[in-house]
């Protein structure tokens, strides 16, 4: 069976690459639409849980220059770390006070599955790093 996927094994960088791509932009994308517009919502949404509002602030700065740094590829475990810690909070946070469900077959109800996405992407930056296409690489970090 191993025999089927060793061609694709010189491509880890290339992949790692378009994963750090795909993720950051999508974290960018995330955290420039809640600093645009939804800033006041997110905080009164953390606010109604028991959480200080000011965490969906730190949240969508996370979000915006974090997906940043993913795309160039610095600081690429640190990021990691912390998305680790920001993901798996969300996850808690959902389970434990919005009783969501991992997949809902319900349209519209609340789910945790894109951030546990995140959160194991996270994971691979964090264990991996940025590989040879990054900031990290080429200024030796």
């Amino acid at each position: 069976m191993s025999g089927l996927l060793e061609v694709l094994n010189p491509y880890g960088p290339e992949l790692l690459l378009i994963l750090r791509i795909v993720t950051g932009a999508g974290l960018v994308i995330h955290g420039y639409a809640i600093a645009k517009g939804g800033r006041v919502q997110a905080g009164q949404s953390m606010k109604n849980m028991g959480i200080p509002p000011f965490t969906a602030d730190l949240a969508t700065v996370l979000m915006f220059l974090g997906g940043i740094f993913l795309v160039i590829g610095l600081l690429t475990p640190l990021v990691g770390l912390f998305f680790v810690i920001q993901f798996g909070a969300i996850i808690l946070m959902k389970i434990s006070k919005m009783h969501t469900k991992f997949i809902s077959t319900e349209q519209g109800k609340p789910t945790y599955e894109i951030d546990v996405l995140y959160l194991l992407l996270a994971l691979v930056f964090l264990v991996l790093g940025a590989g040879p296409y990054s900031l990290d690489h080429l200024l030796g970090l």
